[in-house]
C-alpha cells in the first residue's frame, strides 16, 4: 500500500503483537499467528452468555481436532483451526445480528480472505464445507454444554471433547502449536 492510500490511524487497531491492523483494507503482511491465537483466545462464545468462559480459540482447537478424528487432512484441519481467525480482528457476533448485518459480513469475508491469503491457502469448497459440517457438530454440542437451555443445544456423546476441562488450558499457546504442527505438515506458510 502506497503512503497516499494509508488509512487515517483510527481506522486501524494495534494488535498484541504491535501490528497497526487495517479491518476495513486488511493487508496480509500484517496478520500474525500470535494475534489470531491471542484474540481468539480472549474472545467468549455465545457473546459471553455461556455458563463459563469458552474461548473461540477452543472453540477453533475442536473443530480441527474433530476434521482429524473424521480422517481429513492436515491442509483441512488447519483451514478448521482458522475457520474463525477474522474474529481476533472484528470480534464475533452471534448470527441472529449477523445475518442482519450485510457491512459486518462483507468486513468478515474481506478480513477472512486475507488470513487465507497470510497463510498460503485457497480453500475450495469441498474444503468449507468439511469444515462448516464439524463447526455445525461441535456449535450444537458447545451449546448444550455451555448453555444447557439452549433449544438449539444437545450435548452429543459423538464429540469427544470435554469443554469444562479445555477451558483451563493456555488456549493461545495451544492454538499456535497446533497451527505450527499443521503449517508444517502442508504446504502452508506462516505469517511473518
Amino acid at each position: 500500500m502506497s503512503e497516499s492510500k494509508q488509512p487515517p490511524v483510527e481506522a486501524a487497531m494495534t494488535t498484541v503483537s504491535g501490528v497497526q491492523f487495517t479491518p476495513y483494507d486488511p493487508n496480509p503482511g500484517d496478520v500474525r499467528l500470535e494475534d489470531i491465537a491471542h484474540g481468539l483466545g480472549n474472545l467468549c462464545r455465545a457473546s459471553g452468555q455461556a455458563q463459563f468462559f469458552y474461548s473461540v480459540g477452543l472453540h477453533s482447537i475442536y473443530v480441527s481436532q474433530d476434521l482429524a478424528a473424521r480422517g481429513e487432512s492436515r491442509r483441512r484441519q488447519l483451514m478448521g483451526l482458522l475457520h474463525d481467525a477474522q474474529e481476533a480482528y472484528i470480534s464475533d457476533l452471534i448470527s441472529p445480528v449477523k445475518a442482519h448485518l450485510e457491512e459486518y459480513k462483507r468486513l468478515e469475508a474481506g478480513v477472512e480472505a486475507v488470513v487465507w491469503e497470510a497463510f498460503d491457502l485457497q480453500p475450495t469448497a469441498e474444503d468449507l464445507a468439511a469444515v462448516k459440517n464439524s463447526d455445525r457438530r461441535l456449535c450444537r454440542h458447545e451449546l448444550g454444554v455451555v448453555l444447557p437451555d439452549a433449544p438449539e443445544g444437545q450435548p452429543n456423546t459423538d464429540v469427544a471433547y470435554d469443554l469444562w476441562a479445555g477451558h483451563n488450558r493456555d488456549v493461545a499457546s495451544w492454538f499456535v502449536r497446533r497451527a505450527e504442527q499443521l503449517v508444517a505438515a502442508t504446504n502452508a506458510t506462516l505469517p511473518q
